[in-house]
Protein backbone atom coordinates (compact mmCIF):
# COMPACT_ATOMS: atom_id res chain seq x y z
CA UNK A 1 0.00 0.00 0.00
CA UNK A 2 1.24 3.48 -0.85
CA UNK A 3 0.52 6.51 1.32
CA UNK A 4 -3.21 6.55 2.06
CA UNK A 5 -4.95 9.87 2.65
CA UNK A 6 -8.48 9.88 4.00
CA UNK A 7 -10.79 12.83 4.47
CA UNK A 8 -13.73 12.76 6.87
CA UNK A 9 -16.08 15.67 6.38
CA UNK A 10 -19.46 16.73 7.64
CA UNK A 11 -21.24 19.36 9.65
CA UNK A 12 -20.34 20.19 13.22
CA UNK A 13 -21.53 17.45 15.57
CA UNK A 14 -21.66 14.74 12.92
CA UNK A 15 -19.06 12.58 14.66
CA UNK A 16 -15.93 13.34 12.59
CA UNK A 17 -13.58 13.54 15.58
CA UNK A 18 -15.12 10.51 17.28
CA UNK A 19 -14.74 8.45 14.11
CA UNK A 20 -11.14 9.62 13.60
CA UNK A 21 -10.30 8.72 17.22
CA UNK A 22 -11.89 5.30 16.83
CA UNK A 23 -9.85 4.62 13.67
CA UNK A 24 -6.69 5.93 15.34
CA UNK A 25 -7.15 3.71 18.39
CA UNK A 26 -7.91 0.72 16.18
CA UNK A 27 -4.70 0.97 14.10
CA UNK A 28 -2.17 3.02 16.09
CA UNK A 29 -0.48 -0.07 17.51
CA UNK A 30 0.90 -0.99 14.09
CA UNK A 31 2.77 2.33 13.80
CA UNK A 32 5.88 3.39 15.71
CA UNK A 33 5.58 6.99 14.46
CA UNK A 34 2.16 8.50 15.06
CA UNK A 35 0.37 11.69 16.04
CA UNK A 36 -3.21 12.84 16.60
CA UNK A 37 -3.46 16.63 16.53
CA UNK A 38 -6.86 17.60 17.84
CA UNK A 39 -8.52 20.87 16.83
CA UNK A 40 -5.87 21.97 14.31
CA UNK A 41 -7.81 25.13 13.38
CA UNK A 42 -7.96 26.37 16.97
CA UNK A 43 -4.33 25.50 17.73
CA UNK A 44 -3.06 27.27 14.60
CA UNK A 45 -5.26 30.30 15.37
CA UNK A 46 -4.23 30.64 19.03
CA UNK A 47 -0.60 29.49 18.87
CA UNK A 48 0.71 29.48 15.28
CA UNK A 49 1.41 27.28 12.30
CA UNK A 50 5.03 27.03 13.47
CA UNK A 51 3.95 25.62 16.86
CA UNK A 52 1.92 22.95 15.02
CA UNK A 53 5.00 22.01 13.01
CA UNK A 54 7.11 21.83 16.17
CA UNK A 55 4.43 19.68 17.86
CA UNK A 56 4.28 17.34 14.84
CA UNK A 57 8.05 16.80 14.83
CA UNK A 58 8.26 16.48 18.63
CA UNK A 59 5.46 13.91 18.86
CA UNK A 60 6.72 11.83 15.95
CA UNK A 61 10.51 12.07 16.35
CA UNK A 62 10.62 12.70 20.14
CA UNK A 63 13.06 15.54 19.43
CA UNK A 64 12.39 19.20 20.27
CA UNK A 65 13.19 21.46 17.33
CA UNK A 66 13.08 25.22 16.99
CA UNK A 67 11.43 26.38 13.79
CA UNK A 68 11.73 30.03 12.78
CA UNK A 69 9.32 30.14 9.82
CA UNK A 70 6.52 28.11 8.26
CA UNK A 71 8.65 27.38 5.18
CA UNK A 72 11.53 26.16 7.39
CA UNK A 73 9.07 23.89 9.20
CA UNK A 74 7.67 22.49 5.95
CA UNK A 75 11.20 21.73 4.76
CA UNK A 76 12.13 20.07 8.08
CA UNK A 77 8.98 17.92 7.98
CA UNK A 78 9.74 16.80 4.42
CA UNK A 79 13.38 16.02 5.26
CA UNK A 80 13.08 14.48 8.74
CA UNK A 81 10.00 12.37 8.05
CA UNK A 82 11.19 11.22 4.64
CA UNK A 83 11.07 7.43 4.33
CA UNK A 84 9.15 6.95 7.59
CA UNK A 85 5.87 5.02 7.93
CA UNK A 86 3.51 7.34 9.79
CA UNK A 87 0.01 7.61 11.17
CA UNK A 88 -1.06 11.28 11.16
CA UNK A 89 -4.52 12.51 12.17
CA UNK A 90 -5.28 16.20 11.66
CA UNK A 91 -8.58 16.90 13.37
CA UNK A 92 -10.79 19.88 12.54
CA UNK A 93 -8.62 21.32 9.80
CA UNK A 94 -11.05 23.96 8.58
CA UNK A 95 -8.73 26.22 6.63
CA UNK A 96 -5.95 25.49 4.22
CA UNK A 97 -3.13 25.03 6.68
CA UNK A 98 0.21 26.10 5.24
CA UNK A 99 1.99 24.37 8.12
CA UNK A 100 2.00 21.08 6.19
CA UNK A 101 2.38 20.81 2.44
CA UNK A 102 0.57 17.48 2.41
CA UNK A 103 0.79 16.86 -1.32
CA UNK A 104 4.58 17.33 -1.47
CA UNK A 105 5.20 15.59 1.88
CA UNK A 106 3.26 12.43 1.20
CA UNK A 107 5.44 11.53 -1.77
CA UNK A 108 8.37 11.30 0.68
CA UNK A 109 6.67 9.21 3.36
CA UNK A 110 7.13 5.45 3.41
CA UNK A 111 4.61 3.00 2.01
CA UNK A 112 1.90 2.20 4.51
CA UNK A 113 1.63 5.75 5.85
CA UNK A 114 -1.93 6.78 6.73
CA UNK A 115 -3.03 10.42 6.93
CA UNK A 116 -6.55 11.27 8.14
CA UNK A 117 -8.01 14.77 7.95
CA UNK A 118 -11.32 15.76 9.53
CA UNK A 119 -12.98 18.93 8.31
CA UNK A 120 -16.27 20.67 7.65
CA UNK A 121 -14.94 21.87 4.28
CA UNK A 122 -14.99 19.27 1.51
CA UNK A 123 -13.12 21.68 -0.80
CA UNK A 124 -10.16 21.54 1.60
CA UNK A 125 -9.93 17.80 0.94
CA UNK A 126 -9.77 18.47 -2.81
CA UNK A 127 -6.98 21.01 -2.26
CA UNK A 128 -5.00 18.37 -0.33
CA UNK A 129 -5.89 15.78 -2.99
CA UNK A 130 -6.94 13.11 -0.51
CA UNK A 131 -7.51 9.61 -1.86
CA UNK A 132 -10.86 8.88 -0.20
CA UNK A 133 -13.56 11.13 1.25
CA UNK A 134 -16.12 9.96 3.79
CA UNK A 135 -19.06 12.36 4.01
CA UNK A 136 -20.83 12.04 7.38
CA UNK A 137 -24.45 12.91 7.88
CA UNK A 138 -25.90 14.09 11.16
CA UNK A 139 -26.63 11.06 13.30
CA UNK A 140 -29.77 10.32 15.24
CA UNK A 141 -29.54 10.22 19.03
CA UNK A 142 -29.56 6.39 18.88
CA UNK A 143 -26.74 6.30 16.31
CA UNK A 144 -24.70 8.79 18.34
CA UNK A 145 -25.13 6.73 21.49
CA UNK A 146 -24.10 3.56 19.66
CA UNK A 147 -20.97 5.23 18.23
CA UNK A 148 -20.06 6.58 21.66
CA UNK A 149 -20.56 3.12 23.16
CA UNK A 150 -18.31 1.49 20.55
CA UNK A 151 -15.66 4.15 21.13
CA UNK A 152 -15.80 4.14 24.93
CA UNK A 153 -16.61 0.52 25.74
CA UNK A 154 -15.71 -1.36 22.52
CA UNK A 155 -19.24 -2.79 22.31
CA UNK A 156 -22.74 -1.74 21.39
CA UNK A 157 -25.13 -0.92 24.20
CA UNK A 158 -28.60 -2.41 24.45
CA UNK A 159 -31.21 0.29 23.84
Amino acid sequence: MDVCTIGICGIEGSGKTTLAKAIYHQIHGTFTKKIFIEDVSEVSRTRSHVSLQEQLLLDILKIKVEIRSVEMGRRMIRERLSGKRLLIVLDDMNAYGPFLDLYRCRSRFSRGTVIIITTRDEDLLRIHQVDSVLQLKLMSAKESLELLSWHAFREAIKV
